[in-house]
């Protein structure tokens, strides 16, 4: 057995098994593997992060992951991390639950100051406790790909940043009697 064994005998194929990734949009996901780690960023070669592991519900080459971070090196960065695996936790408990977790997170991160212990606990909290638990996958491929192995992970069905700017766009294109277009090259000379 050696180190490519995996690579050549898959040689042509996507790297890592065949997943794929997700097309532009919002996917329900299935949280698959949560760490805690430190991520080079622009700002910052040692933020303090955890990578969250998601998946669909697809099974062999149908299966897609993506990789979802959240951000605890700034205390707004923490703050929205928190805002969102606990809303996670709230979205998939039952209705008679909702209360019970809502004052669980109070306990776990209502007296916490630093973002790094608020880390720590939401990586064994993700890890503990919300493994195959429902959440939101908010994709945007970049470029000129179709697809993507990277996300934005959510508690809702949010819309993605770049579809209203898209949506305001079409809006005004069809008021004017036009339509938006994508690859728009201008004739020489202007």
């Amino acid at each position: 057995m050696g180190m490519f064994d995996d690579v050549l005998e898959n040689v042509g194929e996507p790297f890592g098994g065949g997943n794929k990734g997700f097309e532009y949009g919002t996917h329900e996901v299935l949280i698959m593997s949560a760490e805690a780690k430190q991520k080079k960023t622009k700002a910052n070669p040692a933020a303090e992060v955890i990578e969250v592991e998601v998946s669909d519900e697809g099974e062999g080459d149908n299966l897609r992951s993506a990789i979802c971070t959240l951000y605890f090196h700034t205390e707004g960065g923490a703050k929205m991390s928190i805002a969102k695996i606990l809303g996670i936790l709230v979205h998939n408990a039952g209705e008679d639950k909702k209360d019970t977790v809502r004052e669980l997170g109070k306990k776990l991160f209502g007296s916490i100051e630093d973002p790094i212990k608020a880390r720590d606990i939401a990586a064994k909290l993700l890890s503990d406790k919300m493994i195959g638990k429902k959440a939101y996958l908010v994709a945007e491929p970049n470029g000129k790909y179709k697809t993507t192995s990277y996300g934005d992970l959510w508690h809702y069905a949010a819309e993605p940043q770049n579809a209203k700017a898209s949506n305001d766009a079409q809006a005004v294109a069809e008021e004017l009697g036009g339509e938006v277009v994508e690859d728009f090259e201008l004739p020489e000379g202007l």
